[in-house]
C-alpha cells in the first residue's frame, strides 16, 4: 500500500474521494437500471422542453458514471470533475426550469434543488481536499 497516505487528513481526502465516486458512480447506475422512471421524473414540468429532458435522462447517468469512476480510481480528475461537476450542476438548473417553463409549483422542485447543492458542495470538497495543482 505504498500509494497510500499516512497522515489523517490524506487518509480522509481518500475515503471522501472514493466514497464520493462510488456513490455517484452508483447513482448514475440506479438512474439507467430504473430508466422508465427516471426519464418521466425528467421530462415532467418541462412543457415544450420535454424531448430535451428525455434527451438529458440518457446523458446525465453517463456523466455520473464516467465521473464517479474516474474519481474513485483517481485518474482523469480533469475529465472526472467535468463530467460529475456537469451532471450534478444540471440538477438544480433543470428542476427550477421546471416553475419557469411548465408551471410546477416552486416548492416542488426545492427538495432536489437543495439535494443537488449539497452534493455539488461535497465535489468541491473532495478537489480542494484531493487535488494538489501547482496551478493555484
Amino acid at each position: 500500500m505504498s500509494g497510500c497516505p499516512t497522515n489523517p487528513k490524506g487518509i480522509v481526502a481518500l475515503l471522501l474521494r472514493i466514497s464520493f465516486g462510488l456513490s455517484l458512480l452508483f447513482v448514475g447506475l440506479t438512474h439507467y437500471m430504473t430508466m422508465g422512471a427516471f426519464k418521466g421524473m425528467t421530462m415532467d414540468g418541462l412543457g415544450a422542453l420535454e424531448p430535451l429532458g428525455a434527451l438529458w435522462a440518457y446523458i446525465l447517468p453517463a456523466l455520473m458514471i464516467v465521473g464517479g469512476a474516474l474519481l474513485t480510481i483517481g485518474m482523469y480528475t480533469e475529465v472526472a470533475v467535468w463530467a460529475s461537476g456537469v451532471a450534478l450542476g444540471s440538477i438544480p438548473i433543470g428542476m427550477l426550469l421546471k416553475p419557469v417553463v411548465g408551471g410546477v409549483p416552486l416548492p416542488n422542485v426545492m427538495p432536489a434543488v437543495i439535494n443537488a447543492f449539497i452534493w455539488i458542495i461535497v465535489l468541491v470538497l473532495v478537489v480542494k481536499t484531493s487535488c494538489c495543482c501547482s496551478e493555484e
